[in-house]
């Protein structure tokens, strides 16, 4: 890697200012790193190196969604992690993932004030609820169900055996249902 070539400033200003060249940095910069993540996810080489590319044409088709608010490199890997899901769930052929983004139909948000109120009030049980779970209870149901990892995953992580992982992620999981139905009897009894 070439310190000068991949400074994280330069990479985002040339990002925000939609310079495609600024994807040969990219590549150069982060390629090896996110090939490594691809193999980790799709678990095949010749399919990690498709998500690399198809993150790589992502984020030339994107350069102006990047906010800056997180590092390139989380950005792309992001990208890596969302190809390889695909792949898997063998949606990599879809036309519709392929759309250019103006093209993308958004149905317009129809919240109301209450909706915004009550997924906070969601929000904030499931943050309390959380937090009765032991660290590492705590750890592994964020982990799983927030980043996706799987069991053979996370038991490589924490040393211990898939099944362990399972088992306390079932354990975890139902200790957050009960701590949320006593938070909101009425949105759990409806779920």
């Amino acid at each position: 890697m070439q310190p000068a070539l991949c400074q994280p400033a330069e990479l985002v200003a040339a990002i925000q200012r939609g310079d495609r060249a600024v994807l040969d940095r990219l590549s150069r910069c982060y390629g090896a790193h996110l090939l490594a993540v691809g193999r980790r996810w799709c678990r095949d080489g010749d399919e990690a190196q498709d998500a690399v590319q198809d993150a790589m044409l992502a984020a030339g088709e994107h350069l102006g969604d990047f906010r800056g608010e997180g590092s390139v490199e989380g950005w792309l890997v992001r990208m890596v992690v969302r190809a390889c899901q695909r792949m898997r769930r063998g949606q990599k052929n879809d036309a519709r993932l392929h759309a250019p983004f103006e093209e993308l139909e958004i149905p317009a948000a129809r919240e109301t004030p209450a909706d915004e109120v009550a997924r906070g009030e969601e929000m904030a049980a499931l943050g309390a609820a959380l937090l009765t779970l032991a660290p590492l209870d705590r750890t592994l149901v964020l982990l799983a169900d927030g980043e996706g990892w799987t069991a053979p995953e996370l038991a490589e992580r924490v040393d211990m055996s898939a099944g362990a992982v399972r088992t306390r992620l079932s354990r975890a999981r139902r200790a957050l249902r009960a701590a949320m139905a006593e938070a909101l009897p009425e949105k759990m009894r409806d779920a």
